[in-house]
């Protein structure tokens, strides 16, 4: 057995101890903290460093760095691959004359906790052992698509074994994420063998869509103008049109006057005759183009044109196709990427996600309207995105994920009209609808849409199954009686099998306060059964499942979730959740990535925005927690409730979101409807033997039955990681590219 060396921690920088729980706090970043040897010098060449490291934050990305002074300080740094379960086991190769190790445990605010760490130097055949042990495992759990896409082929590791126990390492759950250019470089550069496959396919496609390009130069553009042209000139679909459509403060442009030829360039004169002739144009095109609509200085990248007729042959009842973007800095270097969900409606109403990268048929263009004029571009966006959607069904909005727009990035303030009245986009498309709301704009930017509940509201039926945890159980039951604004509704607590004899006297008084019923569940404990049961019992049209352990915070929380029940096709609504120290617990889940179904944005500060504003923002979702979930009770029988055969403790909250996805209904959250979640308090975590095994069971069960939702969360997107469910760019994008499929 090779020699142990003990490491011991020494805190420099932007971290401190959090009291005697064991655990570290991370006050700044960088953070760092220097291991010390315990008793020799760091050894060189190969070692094994072991340890376990827990953390509680956003960007788990972890590394070592390795220190060589002499005339001057080299840095050597290692990223860190960690497991589920917190475990450390990485071979490093140390420089020459290392004299100081530093650790940086993760790259966001929060906390973490280690375990001992060591290092241990390693002979060839251990190393080699250990690396094959690392890698051969890949070539049974990954795709062959997955592993070719990291570069890790069948013959990788006989030519690099180093190389490919590196790339292993990023199919560890929490291995440091990519830094955007190095994502760019690995998985979004064509080669050569990407273009010839492109071409090659467009040549043998029946039919060829034809894209009406129609570029806005509304300011003078300087070299925008030309870099649109650049990328348009260099795109491998060539079926398309361009028309320039000049305003009035950029016709004396020379980039203009230097316009190709075959580009027809119109000078309306005002703003409003700008929009007038191109709604003129939009009518003169064909039905089956495709309008495509470009202001001055946006790139699209090379294949985006192709990748948009792809879809559209693909997808023939297509109306409207919507891609990702990022941005471009000034040296023309992208930055900011944004990974957008699947068609949401609810987040459309919240804000414009789709942003400018979209195209749109020209017939349902024309039948939404046209173009509007607008002071605020942001809005016109928003506006006409709204109206086109008013013409489609959901099959027919189509999205890629895949980063085809690159945008200027325009300073703050330089789209805007303070001294002007903007209407209100959102509120003219509930108006168009007939649906009742008000809408407020936050100073955010986005929208907060408050929908109208029915002349008669329906009875709200809230279960809450209990045991015991006395403490907790008042407060929410207190909370719920006393805080909530809303009058329709009863309670129904379920007792499963409490002891206490303070719990039992706190049933028999709740018993006697109105509008609340107790109900013994003297079987073992069965969430599921727990609530089909209750749903048997209740009066009300409508469910809300509420844990015994939390508290409500805001007291319209039921009105909130009902306006959205209301709302034609959906079918649950969820909450968003605080631990006791006001950060999130939940802001919805995501099915697949951290491996089966998790919380998004956990343990992010309260009015954090989260990844693209999304913890602010009602959406649509695959699912929510049932700690707080509102439905149909019509809906949940008709569905068998909650699954408690297969799923009797975990995930059958979103299974049955997933079931009634299934059926056809949405499944809503909103940040608007707030309370404290103490996370099962009344049963205890998972730490039994039989427990464990119980859970894995589940687990087992879930991806069996939603293996196809795990591949692909509509709500989240494929180049995010599926490692860890933290929106951080993928290891291993799940892209299909069409000209490789």
């Amino acid at each position: 057995m090779s020699m142990t060396i003990r490491l011991s921690l020494k805190p420099l920088k932007n971290v401190s101890k959090n009291g005697d729980n064991g655990r570290w706090s991370v006050t700044g970043l960088p953070v760092r903290l220097e291991l010390l040897p315990n008793y020799t010098a760091l050894p060189t060449g190969w070692v094994l460093l072991r340890g376990v490291l827990h953390r509680w934050g956003q960007d788990f990305s972890a590394r070592l760095v390795a220190i060589v002074e002499g005339e001057g300080e080299v840095r050597h740094s290692f990223p860190l691959s960690v497991t589920r379960k917190g475990s450390i086991r990485e071979l490093i190769c140390l420089p020459k004359g290392v004299s100081r190790l530093l650790l940086e445990p993760m790259r966001s605010l929060g906390e973490f906790e280690l375990g001992e760490l060591s290092l241990s130097p390693v002979g060839k055949v251990e190393r080699f052992v250990r690396m094959c042990r690392r890698v051969i495992p890949l070539f049974f759990k990954q795709s062959r698509e997955r592993r070719h896409k990291v570069g890790l082929h069948a013959y990788t590791p006989f030519i690099n074994l180093d190389e490919a126990y590196r790339v292993a390492g990023r199919f560890k759950a929490y291995s440091p994420a990519l830094s955007y250019g190095k994502w760019i470089e690995e998985f979004d550069t064509l080669s050569k063998e990407d273009r010839r496959l492109m071409r090659r396919q467009i040549k043998v496609w029946d039919r060829s869509p034809i894209f009406q390009i129609i570029v806005f130069v509304s300011e003078p553009p300087g070299s925008g103008l030309k870099r649109t042209f650049d990328s348009l000139h260099g795109q491998l679909y060539r079926h398309f049109q361009v028309t320039v459509l000049v305003g009035p403060n950029a016709v004396k442009s020379s980039e203009v006057s230097r316009l190709p030829r075959l580009v027809e360039v119109l000078n309306p004169g005002s703003e409003a005759d700008v929009i007038a002739v191109a709604n003129a144009r939009l009518k003169s095109f064909g039905q089956s183009s495709w309008i495509v609509v470009l202001e001055a200085g946006t790139v699209l990248a090379e294949n985006a044109l192709y990748w948009l007729a792809f879809k559209s042959l693909y997808k023939a009842s297509a109306g409207l196709i919507y891609t990702d973007h990022d941005f471009l800095n000034k040296d023309g270097e992208r930055v900011e990427p944004v990974f957008k969900p699947d068609w949401s409606p609810e987040l459309l109403r919240s804000t414009n996600y789709i942003g400018c990268s979209a195209i749109v048929r020209s017939e349902m263009l024309v039948r939404a309207g046209g173009f509007f004029l607008n002071d605020n571009q942001g809005l016109a966006w928003h506006d006409l995105f709204l109206r086109v959607s008013e013409q489609l069904d959901i099959e027919a909005i189509r999205h890629i994920p895949a980063v085809l727009w690159h945008l200027p990035i325009v300073e703050a303030g330089q789209d805007e009209h303070p001294d002007r009245q903007i209407a209100n986009p959102v509120i003219a498309h509930l108006s168009r609808l007939g649906v009742a709301a008000s809408v407020t704009p936050l100073i955010t930017g986005h929208f907060r849409v408050r929908y109208e509940l029915p002349a008669n509201p329906p009875l709200v039926s809230i279960v809450v199954p209990t045991r015991n945890a006395l403490a907790h159980l008042r407060a929410c039951m207190e909370s719920v009686l006393m805080k909530s604004s809303y009058d329709n509704f009863e309670v129904i607590v379920i007792d499963n099998q409490s002891s206490v004899p303070l719990v039992l006297d706190y049933l028999e008084k709740l018993t006697k306060r109105p509008r609340v019923r107790v109900f013994r569940y003297d079987k073992s404990f069965n969430y599921s059964a727990i609530n089909n049961f209750a749903a048997g019992v209740a009066n009300g049209e409508v469910l809300c499942l509420l844990n015994n352990d939390t508290e409500v915070i805001t007291p319209g929380w039921l009105e909130e979730m009902l306006g959205h029940l209301v709302q034609p096709g959906v079918g649950v609504v969820g909450a968003k959740l605080f631990y006791g120290d006001g950060r999130v617990q939940h802001a919805g889940d995501t099915v697949g990535p951290g491996g089966c179904a998790h919380h998004l944005h956990a343990l992010i500060e309260r009015d954090a925005p989260g990844y693209c504003s999304r913890a602010i923002l009602a959406q649509d979702l695959s699912a929510v927690t049932a700690a707080c979930l509102m439905t149909w009770r019509w809906l949940f029988q008709d569905l068998n409730g909650l699954d408690a055969i297969n799923l009797p403790v975990s995930y059958n909250d979103v299974d049955y979101c997933l079931r009634v996805r299934e059926a056809g209904y949405r499944v809503l959250w909103t940040p608007y409807a707030e309370l404290y979640h103490h996370e099962s308090v009344s049963r205890g975590k998972d730490n039994s033997r039989e427990r464990q095994e119980r859970s894995r069971r589940e687990a087992i069960y879930m991806r069996n039955r939603w293996k196809h939702v795990m591949r692909h969360d509509p709500f989240y997107n494929p180049n995010l990681s599926y490692q860890r469910p933290d929106f951080s760019l993928s290891n291993s994008p799940m892209v299909k590219k069409p000209w490789r499929d």
